[in-house]
């Protein structure tokens, strides 16, 4: 049974016990495809998880400067697939970025070796997670999880290297699943990681999984970001699943998704 005591420490605000924060977190997940990218923009830091396909970067930076972001104080990579990291380089050379944040693996593709050489050109300090970390970033507390798993280039197991994200933000709780699945999935359900939130980001574009009943029966969010789009919705026993619980799903498929919370609650827009 894994456990994390500053985890712990760090959600005890889900008691209730922890006061609004003085400003409001803008959560926006942006409509670009079968793909991920989404802003945490709070308290004047800006975090952006995970930079869409080689053909978004454009479409990320356009949406990031009209959104007047001016820098990047962090960057996730939950992992190396063509569909998470192909926009690094366009962003990298759009905004300052001050850290970024991946998993501990290599991977022998073209836009892993971009990425790479992004993150040397721009000297950006780069942290590959090797275990669980927890940080605070204004009045954010963050938990990534590495995964429990090896990855095996011949099997490509890309979705189960996922970084896992949960953000407590006031009394609301947000997760980035990255593309968690499989063994991986398996683990988060059932080897004691604390899921419960407000609003998950779901993993695997909607993907249906054995584990995906579990992970709603343990998470109960009441929003779940689903990125998909016309041409790869969202498999519709998933879309069931998560009606029947009556989580609102937002989907990229309808367009930018924008969520606001002032700690205690949360806004759609």
């Amino acid at each position: 049974m894994k456990t994390i005591l500053s985890f712990f420490l760090c959600f005890a605000a889900l008691m209730g016990c922890t006061p609004a924060p003085a400003s409001g977190m803008d959560i926006y997940t942006f409509s670009i495809g079968k793909a991920d990218c989404s802003l945490l923009s709070f308290d004047g830091i800006n975090v952006l998880i995970d930079v869409g396909e080689e053909d978004d970067g454009y479409k990320i930076v356009d949406a990031l400067q009209q959104l007047e972001v001016e820098k990047l104080d962090l960057v996730i990579l939950t992992h190396f697939d063509k569909d998470h990291i192909g926009g690094f380089s366009d962003v990298a050379d759009a905004f300052p970025i001050k850290k970024v944040i991946l998993p501990d693996y290599v991977r022998d593709s073209e836009l892993y070796k971009s990425m790479d050489a992004a993150l040397e050109l721009h000297e950006i300090p780069t942290e590959r997670l090797l275990a669980d970390t927890t940080f605070q970033l204004g009045q954010a507390a963050f938990t990534v999880w590495a995964s429990t798993k090896v990855y095996d280039p011949e099997k490509g197991n890309d979705n189960q290297m996922s970084l896992v994200t949960a953000i407590a933000f006031g009394q609301i709780r947000l997760l980035f699943m990255g593309d968690a699945e499989g063994g991986w999935l398996k683990d988060l359900c059932y080897q004691g990681y604390e899921l419960g939130c407000n609003i998950i980001k779901f993993p695997c574009h909607g993907k249906w999984q054995k584990h995906v009943p579990t992970l709603l029966a343990l998470s109960l969010p009441q929003y779940a970001i689903i990125t998909d789009s016309e041409k790869n919705p969202a498999d519709i026993k998933t879309l069931d699943a998560l009606s029947t619980l009556d989580i609102t799903t937002l989907r990229t498929a309808n367009g930018n998704v924008h969520l606001y919370t002032d700690g205690f609650k949360v806004t759609v827009y």
